[in-house]
């Protein structure tokens, strides 16, 4: 099989003397690659001086058959569609916004690529108890496979749908973890849509015991504990780029429209166009709605939609967005 062939020739073994036991079916799959759960043999283990946790398993992304000659070729075909569309239509920013995602997205090709992006998260998150990532298994590292440690967890949105009593702590651990990354780090994992988020939920700690028994709740609210997967899409930025993201969500707290559209054209690709006015007016209207919002209902408008309008509004006057700034935000 494809999977067999690609193991044995990126690592130079056997997939038996490597594993010794190998789910054939995958345990997820994506765009670039499929997951394939694997428990390693006692040889695999003591390559990597895992003797001591032989039985653990271990997750083994696998490139999918020719998805880089793919990928290429799909990006080529929608810079001929797109270059033709800005011809007919002045619609040049279909193009742009191909280009912008096609260095991203062509990372993502190279699992070692990933693999160091996961070790420099472990080492960004080591004092972090409650947010983790998996671990790179190296030597058994390579452009087109990636053995790493198997996280167990529940997929983000089936448990976060629902009223639940951890929804508010969740909340807060994932927007504490996404400004680490921005803020603190300069190292953020670009593709966080729920799929790459699992949770798991650990015995409650002290002061979760204490809440509930002094309102006599049966149960205490356990403690959840988040694990980030898939961070071949990973960016950090630069030092002007930097300031204008943090002024930018700056505003967004205060739901200041007027710094919303200025710090939006710090991060366009283009500074000087013929709508200019009409898009810094319609991001002042649409923020000074969202503030009205705020005043009747007591409470600040979903993010997702506040975003979702923003970019609508980028699209709608052709304003493109700087790549590394738009995988972050989007």
């Amino acid at each position: 099989s494809h999977t067999k062939k690609l193991v044995e020739a990126a690592f130079g073994q056997k997939l038996e003397d490597v594993f010794e036991f190998f789910e054939t079916e995958p345990c997820a799959s994506g765009s670039i690659a499929q997951v394939h759960k694997a428990k390693l043999s006692a040889e695999g283990a003591k390559r990597i001086n895992m003797e001591e946790n032989q039985s653990q398993m271990v997750a083994v992304k696998v490139r999918h058959p020719n998805v880089e000659s793919k990928l290429l070729r799909d990006f080529e075909l929608m810079l001929i569609i797109a270059d033709l569309a800005s011809h007919l239509a002045d619609a040049h920013i279909i193009g742009e916004s191909v280009r912008q995602f096609r260095g991203p997205l062509i990372e993502q090709l190279d699992l070692a690529h990933e693999a160091e992006a996961l070790c420099k998260f472990n080492c960004n998150f080591k004092k972090h108890k409650d947010v983790s990532f998996p671990r790179p298994l190296y030597p058994y590292v390579s452009n087109d496979v990636l053995v790493e440690t198997f996280e167990e967890g529940i997929i983000f949105n089936e448990i976060f749908g629902e009223e639940q009593p951890w929804n508010r702590k969740l909340a807060q651990m994932g927007l504490n973890t996404l400004f680490k990354m921005l803020l603190e780090d300069n190292f953020v994992h670009a593709d966080l849509h729920p799929g790459n988020i699992l949770i798991r939920f650990k015995e409650p700690d002290f002061w979760s015991k204490v809440y509930a028994g002094f309102f006599g709740y049966e149960k205490a609210t356990p403690r959840p504990h988040i694990v980030m997967l898939d961070t071949g899409m990973s960016t950090s930025l630069n030092k002007k780029d930097r300031q204008s993201l943090f002024q930018f969500f700056e505003f967004i707290g205060r739901l200041d429209g007027g710094g919303i559209a200025e710090t939006s054209l710090k991060m366009a690709t283009i500074q000087q166009f013929p709508t200019k006015p009409q898009f810094v007016q319609e991001i002042v209207e649409l923020f000074n709605n969202f503030q009205k919002h705020m005043r009747k209902h007591d409470d600040m408008p979903p993010a997702a939609e506040c975003m979702s309008c923003l970019l609508d509004i980028f699209r709608k006057h052709r304003v493109g967005m700087k790549s590394e700034l738009s995988v972050v935000i989007a």
